[in-house]
């Protein structure tokens, strides 16, 4: 019997963390969900070892037995990592950004409360999330079911028997600094009892309201996806509400057919909830603004210092956040505005910090606060951040580790490839410099002699492990769901290296401005000069990421995902140029194609081309 898609959802498996965060296969993993229930009796400790209360990263001893009822190990090893971590929150937890990536758990935290989802590490027993510990030691946190969100599990501790559900009013005012006391979230009472994290979770919190319910966008995408499902659910005969049940609870509480309990309406319920925070001191409270930001020098070289500067107004503390790379987690630096800082002159809202740049450049953004409140610049950090190339006389100034149709070497193959630029006006010999994927292992591939750049040109190497074809190919791959390549000259000292995630099939990464800019997903311009791709800012390659298209080849129909939030138009195009079909829509769409003829075709969205369709019969 078809009981819907649910084996459509990504597991949350090495394979997740490997594409969204760098990680390795072997690295320690943890599905943080208890053997038993929030309502089950709670197991009997191993001897040595104190009640555990979920997967909440209480401390609970030092055997790793300990740990067995509260979670899954997913990984070859790990128990010590997690103990240790453990440990560390229990303490010291002052030093939780030393074993967590401390700002992810921030967002993780951040979005229970605001979402009222009990179900998760907020509620009466923590679970229904992932760690994973990341290659650069601290542990990154991946959360999951959120079905039981807005309110819908109702315990945020355990409770007694005969209990009654919770009035809706508990929810939309339910404290967001729950934890900060207790012993038992130690996760929770580490960030609030911090008074700089606990203004940078203001901040997340205030960053999802603003952006997903004041400016009124969430009821518009419920109704959208009510309008969406809606004749589904009609025909669906394993749902467990009826369909007028599902249109009425977007504004109406209802007894939920399936369990008896009341399941509030969503719009009422964070309308509630949104005042009930706005009202709040810490939300009410003015943070600094940040404005102009600028980088000394430009454009820098490797190894050198750089100087960042910002102004700033009604701040107390002012700090950068930066990386060399998406591997790293952020480091803070304190700026002052003192006149000694590169700030210019002391006390004119102008802040400054200097630190090292290295060979892939710098990652960075801004966080601001006083005593009442805290920003961030971009307002999305530490998920979104500032970039900063660096220039060498060769860079690497794009890669492409995904390359499935876009260009083939001379043998006709479809291989990751690397492009190096010159910038200087003259000649460079690049013979006996080396490609490596592995800092341990810096002359993994040595360029041939007699390999020359030319001035202001370009060189390609083909990155696919193939040292039997002819020209320049490395004796290694790119993987597609992320690594890095660096460029070594024949002292063993990295010149230039490019770290990146997950990839795009037949989208590079290249630098922007060419041969010197940071990098960022382009059209690709294979032996080419970058600029004209990177002058559009709203380009082909961001709507081909933001657009799933499938079956492909196809013969009856295909189906269009659209991952972005706006409303998009896509059109087929025939190799003439010819529109063959055209249509508007916002979420997902299935255009039928039975009636063209067989043969190629071009997705346009927007008036932008990106995809190739093959209509087969």
């Amino acid at each position: 019997n078809f009981h819907g898609v649910f084996s459509n959802i990504e597991s949350i498996n090495s394979l997740f963390f490997a594409n969204r965060f760098q990680i390795g296969p072997d690295n320690s993993r943890f599905d943080c969900n208890p053997a038993y229930d929030f309502n089950d009796p709670q197991p009997n400790p191993p001897f040595g070892c104190t009640s555990g209360h979920g997967a909440n990263l209480e401390y609970l001893g030092s055997g790793t037995a300990c740990y067995f009822d509260h979670y899954e190990m997913q990984s070859p090893a790990g128990w010590e990592d997690l103990i240790a971590m453990a440990s560390t929150l229990k303490n010291d937890p002052a030093n939780a950004g030393a074993v967590l990536d401390l700002d992810r758990f921030i967002w993780m935290a951040a979005l229970n409360s605001l979402l009222v989802n009990f179900d998760s590490y907020l509620g009466a027993n923590a679970r229904n999330y992932f760690i994973a510990k990341a290659d650069n030691g601290h542990f990154v946190p991946a959360v999951d079911d959120m079905n039981e969100s807005f309110g819908r599990f109702p315990w945020a501790t355990i409770p007694q028997a005969g209990d009654p559900q919770p009035p809706l009013g508990f929810y939309t005012e339910f404290d967001p600094f729950f934890g900060g006391g207790e012993d038992t979230k130690p996760l929770l009472k580490a960030i609030f009892n911090n008074p700089t994290w606990k203004r940078m979770y203001v901040a997340h919190l205030r960053t999802m309201m603003a952006e997903m319910f004041t400016n009124g966008w969430m009821g518009q995408r419920a109704e959208e996806l009510q309008s969406l499902i809606g004749d589904e659910l009609m025909s669906d005969a394993n749902h467990f509400y009826t369909h007028d049940e599902f249109l009425e609870n977007l504004n109406n509480t209802v007894v939920d057919s399936y369990d008896g309990q009341d399941a509030y309406g969503l719009l009422p319920l964070m309308d509630g909830r949104i005042a009930y925070l706005q009202g709040l001191p810490e939300l009410q409270a003015t943070p600094p603004a940040i404005g102009d930001y600028h980088t000394s020098p430009e454009v820098p070289t490797p190894g050198t210092a750089i100087t960042l500067t910002a102004t700033v107004s009604n701040a107390a503390t002012v700090y950068l956040g930066y990386r060399d790379n998406i591997k790293e987690v952020f480091a803070l630096a304190q700026m002052f505005d003192d006149g000694a800082h590169g700030d210019g002159a002391a006390g004119d809202g102008v802040y400054g910090a200097s630190v090292s740049v290295g060979a892939g450049g710098l990652e960075y953004y801004f966080y601001a606060e006083n005593a009442d409140a805290g920003v961030f610049l971009p307002q999305r950090a530490e998920f979104e951040f500032l970039s900063l190339g660096v220039a060498n006389n060769v860079v690497i100034n794009e890669i492409m580790a995904a390359n499935q149709t876009t260009v083939t070497d001379q043998n006709g193959q479809y291989d990751d490839w690397a492009e190096f630029y010159n910038n200087t006006t003259a000649s460079l010999n690049l013979s006996g410099w080396h490609l490596t994927d592995n800092p341990l292992l810096l002359d993994k591939w040595t360029f041939p002699n007699g390999t020359f750049i030319d001035a202001g040109s370009y060189l390609i190497t083909w990155v696919d492990d193939d040292e039997l074809q002819a020209g320049l190919h490395a004796s290694f791959n790119l993987a597609a769901t992320g690594e890095q390549l660096l460029l070594v000259n024949p002292n063993l000292e990295i010149v230039d290296q490019v770290v990146f995630g997950s990839q795009v099939a037949d989208v590079s990464l290249g630098r922007c401005p060419n041969g010197t800019g940071a990098f960022t997903s382009i059209s690709p311009t294979f032996d080419a000069d970058n600029n004209a791709a990177c002058a559009v800012p709203t380009n082909d390659v961001r709507r081909r990421e933001a657009l799933k298209i499938y079956p492909n080849p196809t013969g009856e129909f295909v189906v269009f995902k659209n991952e972005s939030l706006a409303e998009i138009r896509v059109r087929l195009v025939s190799p003439w140029g010819r529109i063959v079909k055209d249509a508007r829509f916002r979420d997902s769409l299935e255009m039928a194609v039975g009636d063209l003829p067989a043969g190629l075709y071009f997705v346009e969205v927007d008036g932008y081309y990106v995809e190739k369709l093959m209509v087969v019969r």
